[in-house]
């Protein structure tokens, strides 16, 4: 039979062993006891570390004033009772978690183990164990799963996918988000490669980025665009980041996957808008420049008759002058040459265009836009002077747009000018220098200005100075340089007018 503890206030047995019992005692963290195991188990031995568990002092306890289960949370007090006769009953020790109401009205969790040490002679089950105070932990666990639900209604409420890898890049979890993107549900797709979300033509881009995470010294956020694959096969644009997680043991990954689907059938749609507002920009500027066309066709129409009653003539003669006859033919192939430039150059701006950027001579399309903007020139009496920089390199750009854009502050300048009043003869300047590894085109006149009261109001569509005009000329010159990546801006110049300029980047 096991040798039960006397209290501590007993006569019996020396004082050097009960001082080093009592010291032993009060070291653990919490309180030792011995109980019968009866209703709310009355206690016959308690250490002092009961004061500070439950409020109630040793002699309150043992004196069985105070039963323990009287201050056990009612709620648990039936379930602490089954466990403990449960393993009385076989003999076994036993350990549970639960709550008790202290003397000051506090509740707290504790953890008790115990174990059957003897039995009464009527058979009832003596029981020694330790208690000890576990609110903080219970409180720590608590908050954690908190923290956890929280991060969890985060992760299954986001809008875009929300992928957990190993360090392999075997899918640990897949939200809500992933599932509806891709149509597999979590437990289908858990355990395989992450890679396999991705289109085949995209693998060995998506390697590569993935690679980069194997590093340990690499813990920022990087973004990739790839093409990804649902469960149906169906290709579509993505962004995918991923960042390690840290401090997690084996080294894990969250992937966030954005579906693009929808930015860019809006990006398209934007593209689509632009383009049909620049179509329209285009045949309202011929609308206004059908005149100085008309002009432009018809010397080059004129000069044709002219050379061909001249040949007929000089076919006529006797003998026939053949030199003459080849010399005025030469001249009429020119004007022909002339004429259909112009019209090609008319039908280039009046065909319905779709903006698509490529590898242009800079020098060539600069020479080009002022010889379709000497017909406004000539009909206003000014000069179009071109000053380029020497070996001006190729730009990468849609030269039919750029076209639009130069024409437009060409002929925005020398309406500025007539406005001012300028002199026949007056000069707008189309410039074009390196500036920082990009072509800077400057389009300069001597009008009247940008005015304060005008300025806030430059951009914006149907603004306009011009009694006739749109107002949509400057807006979509602005949004077209803006799809090269570039900016449309203005100075007024120190001697009056106005400097329009913008960047292409180089090819």
């Amino acid at each position: 039979m096991t040798k039960l503890p006397q209290p501590l206030n007993s006569k019996s047995g020396s004082s050097g062993d009960y001082d080093r019992l009592e010291t032993l005692l009060q070291n653990l963290p919490g309180m030792a006891y011995r109980c019968l195991n009866l209703k709310h188990w009355p206690m016959d031995f308690v250490s002092d570390g009961c004061f500070e568990l439950c409020g109630y002092h040793r002699h309150e306890i043992e004196s069985q004033s105070v039963l323990w289960g009287d201050f056990t949370h009612p709620d648990m007090i039936d379930e602490v009772d089954r466990i403990v006769s449960s393993a009385a009953d076989r003999g076994e020790p036993f350990e549970i978690e639960y709550r008790i109401i202290t003397r000051d009205g506090r509740e707290k969790w504790v953890w008790e183990r115990g174990r059957v040490v003897d039995y009464r002679s009527d058979g009832v089950a003596i029981l020694e164990g330790l208690i000890t105070d576990i609110t903080d932990r219970k409180l720590a666990e608590a908050a954690l799963m908190r923290a956890e639900a929280y991060a969890q209604a985060i992760v299954e409420s986001a809008v875009d996918a929300v992928i957990t890898v190993d360090s392999q890049g075997s899918i640990e979890s897949f939200n809500q988000a992933a599932s509806a993107m891709f149509g597999y549900r979590a437990d289908e797709v858990r355990g395989l490669h992450c890679r396999s979300l991705v289109a085949t033509t995209f693998y060995r881009e998506f390697d590569r980025y993935f690679q980069r995470y194997r590093d340990p010294g690499d813990a920022a956020v990087h973004s990739v665009d790839l093409n990804a694959c649902d469960k149906r096969d169906r290709k579509f644009p993505i962004v995918m980041s991923m960042r390690a997680i840290l401090d997690v043991g084996e080294k894990k990954y969250v992937m966030l996957i954005r579906d693009l689907t929808q930015q860019r059938l809006a990006e398209k749609e934007v593209r689509d808008q632009r383009d049909l507002l620049a179509h329209v920009d285009r045949l309202n500027t011929l609308g206004e420049m059908a005149a100085g066309i008309a002009h432009e066709i018809n010397q080059p129409l004129t000069a044709i008759s002219m050379y061909a009653q001249s040949s007929l003539r000089f076919l006529q003669r006797e003998p026939p002058q053949l030199q003459r006859l080849e010399d005025a033919l030469e001249k009429l192939s020119q004007q022909a040459h002339r004429a259909g430039a112009v019209i090609e150059r008319m039908q280039e701006m009046t065909r319905p265009h779709q903006s698509r950027q490529q590898t242009v001579d800079s020098g060539r399309l600069l020479r080009e836009i002022r010889d379709l903007g000497e017909v406004e020139a000539q009909i206003r009496n000014y000069i179009i002077v071109l000053r380029l920089d020497d070996r001006l390199p190729a730009v990468k750009c849609d030269p039919i747009q750029i076209q639009q854009v130069i024409l437009n502050l060409l002929r925005n300048g020398m309406e500025s000018m007539h406005a001012n009043h300028c002199k026949p003869g007056s000069k707008i300047v189309l410039q074009a220098r390196i500036d920082h590894e990009q072509l800077r085109i400057s389009i300069v006149d001597s009008g009247q200005g940008i005015s304060r009261k005008f300025e806030k109001q430059l951009y914006q569509p149907f603004a306009s100075t011009k009694e006739s005009g749109m107002g949509l000329g400057l807006s979509i010159s602005r949004s077209i340089i803006a799809a090269h990546g570039g900016q449309l801006g203005y100075s007024n110049n120190r001697n009056g007018g106005a400097t329009f300029f913008f960047n292409l980047a180089l090819a």
